[in-house]
C-alpha cells in the first residue's frame, strides 16, 4: 500500500509538471471522440474515411478560430473599457456603505481596505485579461492535437481491436471510455448551448456589456457541473450592477437561475435517461483535483477524465472496490442485513 501510494504520488507530481503539454492532449482527444459519430457518420453514406476526418479537422478550425477571434476582440474590449467603470464602481461603493449604516456592525472600514479600492478592482480585472489573451496562441497547438489525431482515428479502432485481440474486458473498457465521453460531450455541448443562447438574449436585452463574451463563458462552463453555472453569473450580474444598479442585477442572478434550472432540471431529464455513473461527491472531487493537477482546462475536462478513471479503475479486480465507491450507485443491490446480538 505504501509503495502504491508513493508511485501514485511520483506519478501526479510529474502530471503537474506536464500540465502544460497534457491538458491540451487530453481535450484533443475528448474533442477527436466527441467527434467521431459524425465521422462515422459521414463514412456511412459513403464518405472516404480520410475525407470525413478532413471534415472535422476543418469544422474544428473553424468553429475555434470564430470563437477565439470574437471572444479575444471582445476582451480586448472589455480591458480598455475597464477604467470607465472605476468612477461607477466608486458610487456603488458609497451607496452600499450608505446602506450598510442601517446594521448595527461597524462597516465604514469595508470599502476602504486597499483591496476593495476602484483601481486596484479594475487591476485585478486587467491583469486577468491579460493572462487570458495571452493563451490564445496555445490555441494553435490544440488544432494541430485535433488534426492528426482525427487522422489517427481512421485506422485506430482497429489497431487496438489487433493490439488486445486476447483481452476482450480491455477492449471492452475502451469501448466504454468512448461511449462515456461522447455521450456526456454531446449531451452537455447540447443542452449548455441551448442554455448559452438563452443567456445571452437575456444580457442583449437588458444592455449589458460583452454579453456575447458571457454567453460564451456560460456555455464553457456548462461542462463544469455543480458549481459552474456559479462562476458563469458572477461576470454577468457584478457588471449589470456596475452598469444599471441593483435592479437589473437580480433580474440577471433570477434569470440566469431559472434558465438553467429549467434546462438542467426540467428539459434535460426528458431527453437523458441516463446519469454520469459518478456520485455527487466525486463530480465536486473531480473539479478541484483536475483543476488542481492540470489548471483550468483539467477542470473542463474534469468528468470526462473521472470517467476514464472509474473504468479503468474497474477493469482490474484488486481496484474494483474504488470504483464501487465512485459510483452514483452500488452495482449489487444492498440486501437487509441480520442483526447480531451483542
Amino acid at each position: 500500500m505504501l509503495l502504491a501510494t508513493a508511485a501514485a504520488v511520483a506519478v501526479l507530481a510529474g502530471m503537474r509538471v506536464a500540465a502544460p503539454i497534457l491538458a491540451p492532449v487530453v481535450i484533443a482527444l475528448v474533442i477527436t471522440i466527441a467527434w467521431s459519430p459524425a465521422a462515422e457518420w459521414l463514412r456511412e453514406r459513403g464518405v472516404n474515411p480520410t475525407l470525413a476526418a478532413a471534415a472535422g479537422i476543418v469544422a474544428g478550425i473553424v468553429v475555434l478560430g470564430l470563437l477565439v477571434a470574437l471572444v479575444w476582440i471582445s476582451l480586448l474590449q472589455l480591458q480598455d473599457k475597464l477604467p470607465e467603470y472605476q468612477p461607477k464602481i466608486a458610487a456603488l461603493q458609497a451607496t452600499l456603505t450608505e446602506r450598510l449604516r442601517i446594521i448595527p456592525i461597524d462597516s465604514s472600514r469595508i470599502f476602504t481596505v486597499e483591496t476593495f479600492q476602484p483601481g486596484n478592482l479594475v487591476g485585478y480585472a486587467v491583469r486577468i485579461i491579460r493572462r487570458l489573451t495571452e493563451t490564445a496562441g496555445n490555441l494553435l497547438i490544440l488544432v494541430l492535437l485535433i488534426a492528426f489525431m482525427m487522422l489517427e482515428a481512421i485506422g485506430f479502432p482497429a489497431k487496438l481491436r489487433s493490439a488486445f485481440a486476447s483481452n476482450p474486458p480491455v477492449l471492452e473498457s475502451f469501448r466504454k471510455l468512448g461511449a462515456g465521453i461522447k455521450s456526456y460531450v454531446l449531451i452537455n455541448a447540447v443542452f449548455g448551448l441551448a442554455a448559452a443562447i438563452i443567456n445571452t438574449a437575456l444580457l442583449f436585452a437588458l444592455g449589458v456589456d460583452f454579453a456575447f463574451l458571457w454567453g460564451v463563458l456560460s456555455f464553457l462552463l456548462s461542462f463544469v457541473p455543480n458549481i459552474g453555472f456559479i462562476i458563469a453569473l458572477i461576470p454577468p450580474a457584478a457588471l449589470a450592477l456596475i452598469e444599471f444598479g441593483f435592479a437589473r442585477a437580480f433580474i440577471v442572478l433570477g434569470g440566469y437561475t431559472l434558465i438553467n434550472f429549467l434546462v438542467d432540471n426540467v428539459i434535460k431529464p426528458r431527453f437523458v435517461g441516463h446519469s454520469l455513473g459518478l456520485s455527487p461527491l466525486i463530480v465536486v472531487l473531480s473539479l478541484l483535483f483536475w483543476g488542481w493537477l492540470l489548471g483550468a482546462l483539467g477542470a473542463l475536462i474534469a468528468i470526462p477524465l473521472s470517467i476514464g478513471l472509474k473504468l479503468l479503475l474497474d477493469s482490474f479486480e484488486e481496484s474494483r472496490w474504488m470504483a464501487e465507491l465512485m459510483s452514483d450507485r452500488p452495482s449489487v443491490p444492498n440486501e437487509p442485513v441480520e442483526d447480531v446480538a451483542p
